[in-house]
């Protein structure tokens, strides 16, 4: 009896933390967003690496934005000519052979190629896997007003459980983003002012990174720049291949990333998953096999963070126009009891990745970083 009050004392205030959370949550969607259009000429850096399904519909709604007071200017970037991507970019936009440099991550050496011939004053950085509605570019440029970078994050669309079990892994994020303290730069939308790009040497930092969302959030942060979360911005992703073995293996890259370059971060997660699985979910479900009804307190955290889900669902239609089904909804939350925990525990023991024909490992992480250990441009040289 002793054993089960401690549990269901724990649960209880686990699912008090949760309720927090669901707070959060719901102040969080109901902000309203009103910036000035500062941008002239923004260079919207899109890198490309083969043609997967869905890339000519994805760059066609990227590149169908439009500016207020305002140009864009789309630029495309490949490792190399032959590259049957450039040949589908080419009808959208420019196309730019970043080539390739021994030991630096092809993503971020294309995109700090990208930044060398950069011109206008903003610069937005986009995944081409994203299919954007048509309020993307303006959410992203006009906080830079005031803020010195906007990101955004994408909602994964798609109606199987492998895409389901994706969205549940990938709306995680959300809540750091929902917090200025942790909220990073998600590399498939981002937009900088010219001049952060500048002071913050992104150009020089990207090549030495393995993650470009961890090398331009790092010259931000450094130069104690402020960041905005464009709601209206949030990136509709199609995922029309899905894999069980391949979505799981992107999950642990993901979560990787996190625990490479923001080991507190990971580690905080690793211990509030692991938490809320084992008194939300396995304790529960032993206590009513086992005849100790009490424990099935647990199952709150679950149902809390249920409405959480429908909350942030609602959130995302209303400021971003993306509809989410009851039944989608539903799914994503199931299956992130369980594959969140699994992914979680997984990125615990996993060393080395592979991403984009490339393989990474935890010391290449380390090894480039510390190559990067160079301040952003000081007050002194701005003065100069």
């Amino acid at each position: 009896m002793v054993v089960a009050a401690i549990i269901a004392a724990v649960a209880l205030a686990l699912a008090a933390l949760a309720l927090a959370g669901l707070y959060r949550e719901a102040k969080f969607w109901s902000a309203t967003e009103r910036h000035e259009q500062i941008c002239r000429e923004v260079d919207v850096v899109v890198p490309l690496r083969g043609t997967p399904p869905g890339l000519e519909e994805n760059l066609a709604a990227i590149t169908r934005q439009r500016l207020t007071n305002g140009e864009a200017r789309f630029v495309f970037v490949v490792d190399d000519a032959s590259d049957p991507a450039a040949a589908v970019a080419a009808r959208f936009g420019e196309v730019l052979v970043a080539g390739s440099a021994p030991g630096a991550p092809g993503k971020s050496w294309a995109l700090a190629k990208a930044l060398e011939a950069a011109r206008g004053d903003c610069v937005v950085f986009a995944d081409d896997d994203i299919r954007p509605g048509p309020g993307w570019l303006e959410g992203l440029t006009e906080p830079l007003s005031a803020y010195d970078a906007a990101t955004t994050y994408r909602w994964y669309v798609g109606r199987s459980l492998c895409t389901r079990a994706r969205a549940a892994v990938s709306n995680t994020a959300f809540s750091a983003m929902q917090d200025p303290r942790s909220r990073f730069l998600w590399g498939g939308s981002t937009a900088l002012r010219r001049d952060v790009v500048e002071r913050g040497r992104i150009a020089e930092r990207l090549p030495r990174y393995i993650s470009d969302d961890y090398a331009t959030y790092s010259a931000v942060k450094e130069l104690g720049g402020k960041i905005w979360f464009s709601r209206r911005s949030i990136a509709p992703t199609p995922d029309p291949q899905c894999r069980w073995g391949d979505m799981f293996r992107w999950a642990v890259r993901q979560v990787l990333m996190v625990k490479w370059y923001a080991r507190q971060g990971w580690t905080v997660g690793l211990v509030i998953y692991t938490l809320n699985f084992a008194f939300g979910i396995a304790m529960p479900a032993v206590g009513l096999a086992a005849g100790a009804p009490a424990l099935a307190v647990g199952f709150s955290i679950p149902l809390i963070n249920l409405a959480k889900d429908f909350i942030r669902a609602r959130g995302v239609e209303r400021h971003a126009g993306i509809r989410t089904r009851p039944s989608e909804i539903l799914a994503t939350w199931a299956l992130g009891n369980f594959v969140i925990p699994a992914v979680v525990w997984t990125s615990a023991f996993v060393k080395c990745v592979h991403w984009r024909g490339r393989k990474y490992c935890e010391g290449d992480a380390k090894s480039l970083a510390e190559a990067a250990a160079y301040p952003a441009a000081s007050a002194h040289d701005d003065q100069m």
